[in-house]
C-alpha cells in the first residue's frame, strides 16, 4: 500500500506545497489547490522544478508577474477580484486580445485587470501561500523598488 492509498482509507486528503525560492532571499510554501484547479495544479507539477524571472505587475496591483514561453494551462477556477495576498494565479493566454501566459504572485491587494476593452482579466487560482504574508510583502516591495528577480519553483518535500 502506497501512500496515496493509506491517506485514502483513512478519508485523509493528500495535500501538496510548492516551494517558492527568491533570488535575493525569501522562500514561501504554496498549497496547491488540486480540489479548485485540478488541470492547472497537475500541468505545473508535472513541469517542475522551473524557473522564471518575476517583476512588479504593472496594471494589476501587489502582485508579481512572469511570462512563461514554455508554459500553459486551461481556464479554471477564474477569479477577477477577491484574490488575496499570498495567491498564486495564472492567467490563461487570450490571443484575440493580445494577452500571453502570465504567472502572477499576488503579495498585497491584487485585481486581475488588463489592457483589453472591460479591464478584466480572469487568472486561475491554483496555490495559495498561506504563511508568512509579511515576509512576502517585504519581498514585494523589493522587487517593486530594487527590480526584477528569477524565482525557482519545486516541489516542497514533506516532513
Amino acid at each position: 500500500m502506497d501512500e496515496d492509498d493509506s491517506c485514502e482509507q483513512l478519508g485523509w486528503i493528500k495535500v501538496s506545497y510548492l516551494k517558492l525560492e527568491f533570488e535575493k532571499g525569501g522562500v514561501f510554501y504554496a498549497r496547491l489547490i488540486e480540489e479548485e484547479a485540478p488541470k492547472t495544479c497537475i500541468i505545473i507539477k508535472e513541469r517542475l522544478p522551473f524557473e522564471y524571472r518575476f517583476h512588479q505587475s504593472i496594471v494589476s496591483g501587489q502582485a508579481l508577474v512572469t511570462l512563461p514561453p514554455d508554459l500553459t494551462v486551461e481556464r479554471e477556477n477564474q477569479r477577477v477580484a477577491g484574490i488575496l495576498p499570498g495567491a498564486v494565479c495564472f492567467l490563461v493566454r487570450d490571443d484575440p486580445v493580445h494577452v500571453p501566459d502570465e504567472i502572477y504572485i499576488a503579495y498585497g491587494l491584487f485585481i486581475s485587470r488588463g489592457l483589453t476593452v472591460d479591464m478584466k482579466q480572469p487568472v486561475n487560482v491554483f496555490a495559495k501561500i498561506e504563511d508568512n504574508l509579511e515576509e512576502l510583502m517585504k519581498v514585494g516591495k523589493r522587487v517593486l523598488m530594487e527590480g526584477a528577480e528569477v524565482v525557482r519553483f519545486s516541489l516542497a518535500l514533506a516532513g
